[in-house]
């Protein structure tokens, strides 16, 4: 067991400059002394990669997880501002120098399907004030421990240049996937799915097997003249070598009248497909995918629910870690987080885009280059405008809307003798007066 001793996190002195990259963990270096009290939780890295069908797997997470957006938000009161800040914009365009938003994301979906872990390191500034990058990383091996004090350190091999690092637990991204065994890791997928992928192994071999005897030949030789066991071994031998392998693709053997060659019919093994079948919808199983999601065939119901069993948890980490471990208690307590957000209509087809998007654009929900994004168009000038269709108002409002005032004047009260009496002088006089103009 092994504890920190220097808490020192940025001493360069003596290092040995050689590139970015090689040297980017070089200031987390620490000595070490035995501890044999120390308590941590010890992971290998996992065997998965090399696997066909679990790296399609990962894959289609990746390019999925890479499309959400990061979102520096601020909520309170007086309402939600997303804002544009360095830690915003490092985390939108560039989160390390070399990846990508969408890199960089992908990078950590991919390790949490083949480990269940995601590991990736925070560097500060020297005052720790601002984020400078933030490093995935791949570990060859990793171990999560407590110190007499009970700092909590991560302690792993990078796989770049297999050198031993210590950092502390504060200042690792951690992105765990079935987290329901250990204190600090997620539970690693190798030993749950190794019964599954060691007989889909073996079925491919079976399989490889048949393609490599299908056009080989299959007998036994009969000698015609007397030859002891030693010869009739060789013959047989050279008579294997020269016609019955690979090379041998069309069949076919040449031989004298010394020798007769009786073919014996093979039979062909039956390919254990709905087995293979079963036991690879076991490992999709295991991650919460089909085939439909592998080759992007979902429509927008199965895609909703591909996003809100697999994405989505993802999503919800990201957002809770990136928030706890960038940005102050302070800054939290104003009400600042950290989103990682999906536009799901980007994912729906044409027709579900314009009946959701339209109704969305009439209601001033959209502006009308989100709307022609929606609808594969590309911005316009001035098209950063919200628009309000006229033809919805507020109940209350509805005389307001319709005549432009408030409430309608009552009519007068015509009902006395004395208004009776007046509009009735007021008639007379009117006749009088056209009378005198027609005389």
């Amino acid at each position: 067991m092994l504890v920190w001793e220097n808490r020192s996190y940025f001493c360069r002195k003596g290092e040995k400059k050689t590139g970015i990259i090689a040297n980017i963990l070089n200031s987390f270096k620490a000595k070490y002394r035995p501890l044999m009290l120390s308590r941590g939780e010890y992971e290998p890295t996992g065997t998965l990669r090399d696997n066909d069908i679990v790296g399609a797997i990962a894959d289609a997470i990746g390019k999925n997880v890479g499309k959400l957006k990061p979102q520096v938000i601020r909520k309170d009161e007086k309402g939600m501002v997303i804002k544009n800040d360095c830690l915003a914009r490092l985390l939108t365009l560039r989160p390390c120098p070399e990846m990508s938003t969408y890199d960089f994301l992908y990078r950590i979906a991919v390790d949490l399907v083949y480990t269940s872990n995601s590991f990736s390191v925070i560097f500060w500034n020297t005052d720790f004030t601002r984020v400078e990058s933030i490093q995935p990383i791949t570990t060859t091996s990793y171990r999560i421990f407590e110190d007499d004090k009970n700092n909590i350190l991560f302690r792993f091999r990078w796989d770049y240049d297999g050198k031993m690092y210590t950092v502390p637990y504060q200042s690792i991204i951690h992105i765990k996937a079935r987290y329901n065994k250990r204190r600090f890791l997620g539970t690693t997928p190798d030993a749950e799915l190794k019964r599954s992928l060691d007989l889909i192994e073996t079925s491919g071999e079976t399989i490889k097997n048949i393609v490599n005897r299908s056009n080989s030949l299959a007998g036994y030789l009969k000698y015609n003249n007397i030859a002891d066991n030693e010869e009739l071994k060789q013959i047989a031998r050279e008579f294997q070598d020269a016609y019955m392998n690979k090379d041998n693709a069309g069949g076919i053997a040449a031989i004298d009248n010394t020798v007769e060659f009786k073919e014996i019919a093979q039979r062909t093994p039956t390919i254990p497909t709905m087995q293979i079948t079963f036991l690879r919808d076991n490992v999709y199983r295991y991650y919460g995918v089909n085939d439909r999601v592998l080759t992007s065939t979902l429509n927008d119901t199965e895609f909703i629910s591909f996003y809100e069993n697999v994405i989505e948890p993802i999503s919800v980490q990201l957002s809770y870690e990136f928030t706890f471990k960038l940005l102050t208690p302070r800054e939290i307590g104003y009400g600042n987080r950290i989103d990682f957000v999906a536009n799901l209509l980007q994912y729906a087809t044409l027709q579900t885009r314009e009946t959701i998007g339209g109704g969305m654009f009439d209601r001033g929900a959209l502006t009308i280059n989100e709307y022609r994004e929606l609808m594969y168009y590309g911005p316009v000038e001035d098209g950063d405008q919200r628009l309000v269709s006229l033809n919805y108002v507020k109940v209350g409002d509805q005389s307001l809307y319709q005549v432009g005032q408030q409430t309608q004047e009552k009519p007068p009260d015509d009902t006395t003798a004395a208004d009776k009496e007046k509009r009735a002088m007021q008639a007379a006089a009117r006749a009088y007066i056209q009378t005198m103009k027609g005389g």
